[in-house]
């Protein structure tokens, strides 16, 4: 009982990071804040998730698959998010101030 309220509330929060991020990924205007928005958000929102279908069933041998796909992502998100601002600073886009 404690553990399903526990898997509920981190796939809660998790949810909500994934919804902010989406919102800043809507609001803000130049690619870095954007990817600043989603880059984060999305890592944190979606380990909380996975964080959450784990504690729920409590640990069984199918969940060593949840862990590599949350170490995967936990690497290959910031490593994506830098690719993307640094191909934006090479093409010569300085930010909100160039319009």
């Amino acid at each position: 009982m404690i553990l399903r309220v526990v898997s509920l509330v981190l796939a809660g929060i998790g949810v909500a990071f994934v919804a902010i991020g989406t919102l800043g990924i809507l609001r803000f205007r130049d690619v870095y804040s954007r990817l600043q928005a989603s880059g984060v958000s999305d890592t944190v929102g979606t380990s909380l998730i996975l964080i959450a279908l784990i504690v729920h069933g409590g640990w069984q041998p199918h969940d060593a698959t949840l862990v590599f796909l949350l170490l995967l992502l936990a690497l290959t998100n910031p490593i994506a998010t830098h690719s993307i601002a640094k191909s934006a600073f090479t093409r010569g886009y300085r930010g909100e101030d160039e319009g």
